[in-house]
């Protein structure tokens, strides 16, 4: 990181973009300081890895319809010997920097979920910031080599400008917010929350992918077990929640947004992210997801068929939930949004709340 700051310091003359570049170059120490536990710790837990090293837009291309990596770096093993969530952060600046945030933001949900690597959100803007760094510094390089007064050079220096604005972007404090789902199955929480995500930049975390997590399964893993027994005996139910309540402890002390997908169906869960929130100092709320029966029966009919989400829920499942749910008390009402989520119009509506809520962005 200093060797690239270095390279660009040499290169840059106005007055602007030397402070520009200074006060990057002060973030990243301070942020290295900071954030020495937490890299060595990575480096012990093992995400310190053999990896691609480039992984910018430029390195991927689509080969018989599979998304393929190429030109992998393989003459200095210091720079594809590298944290994982560095190489993510590389692919992601270059999404948002081509006006693609939502395809980014795609892209960290789907590592997440399917790695689990929640505490790499911790060093994530840091190595944004470097993959952004690096990009500017190649783009001065391209400047130093271009002739006077070429649409190289003009095209370099405008391609410097973009890269530095967008890492320093990257430093800017996050305001977080944590948000729940409540639901029964098959009334729409992960669709919703998925949309939110790739629009706002959030992360979500789902109850079904962790509670097949801790007991060692993949996503689409069945784990054969009947109504309360196998992973959703009631003491497997209470340790997924907990589970969850750490990841979105993580998140949000990361300074990113949460949606915490689970169906949320008892208060006293529903009252331990509420309190998670109120000691984080972040905006809380629930979404309160509805459909009619007879539609979550056809989706949970429609999703046990195509056998492709992690998702179990039966429509025996389904009456067991009609049973024993806790509707959301008067408290909780005044913190929910409800969602018809058979409705697409309700999206735009909720997209609404959610700002005046100040719990996503105005943009």
């Amino acid at each position: 990181m200093v060797e690239n700051f270095e390279h660009i310091r040499s290169a840059i003359s106005t007055a602007e973009d030397q402070q520009q570049l200074a006060r990057l170059r002060q973030w990243v120490e301070q942020e290295r300081s900071r954030l020495e536990p937490l890299l060595c710790s990575r480096k012990g837990d093992g995400f310190i890895r053999e990896c691609h090293g480039d992984l910018h837009l430029g390195n991927l291309t689509l080969i018989d319809g599979a998304v393929t990596l190429f030109d992998c770096i393989e003459f200095n093993p210091e720079l594809r010997w590298i944290d994982v969530i560095s190489e993510v952060a590389f692919l992601i600046m270059d999404l948002q920097e081509r006006g693609y945030a939502q395809f980014a933001n795609r892209f960290l949900n789907g590592y997440l979920q399917h790695s689990g690597d929640y505490a790499g959100i911790g060093v994530l803007p840091y190595y944004l910031v470097y993959r952004a760094a690096v990009r500017a510094k190649v783009a001065v390089l391209r400047a130093q080599q271009a002739a006077p007064a070429s649409p190289v050079l003009r095209h370099a220096r405008r391609e410097y400008h973009e890269y530095a604005r967008l890492a320093e972007r990257y430093t800017e404090p996050r305001q977080a917010a944590l948000l729940i789902t409540s639901g029964l199955s098959g009334s729409g929480k992960s669709t919703l929350a998925r949309q939110l995500c790739e629009q706002h930049g959030m992360i979500q975390l789902r109850s079904d992918l962790e509670r097949k997590r801790l007991a060692g399964l993949t996503a689409l893993d069945s784990s054969r077990s009947a109504l309360g027994s196998g992973i959703y005996t009631p003491d497997q139910t209470q340790h997924t929640y907990g589970r969850l309540a750490e990841l979105a402890a993580a998140v949000v002390g990361a300074g990113y947004s949460a949606i915490v997908d689970a169906t949320f169906l008892q208060r006293r869960q529903r009252a331990m992210f509420r309190e998670l929130a109120e000691d984080r100092g972040v905006p809380f709320a629930i979404l309160d997801c509805q459909a009619p029966e007879a539609e979550l029966r056809r989706r949970i009919r429609l999703r046990r068929a195509a056998g492709a989400d992690a998702s179990e829920a039966t429509l025996q499942v389904l009456d067991s939930q009609l049973a024993g749910r806790e509707k959301l008390d008067r408290d909780e009402t005044a913190l929910a949004i409800r969602v018809d989520t058979t409705a697409p119009q309700d999206f735009a509506v909720l997209q609404g709340e959610l700002r005046q809520r100040a719990l996503i962005g105005s943009g």
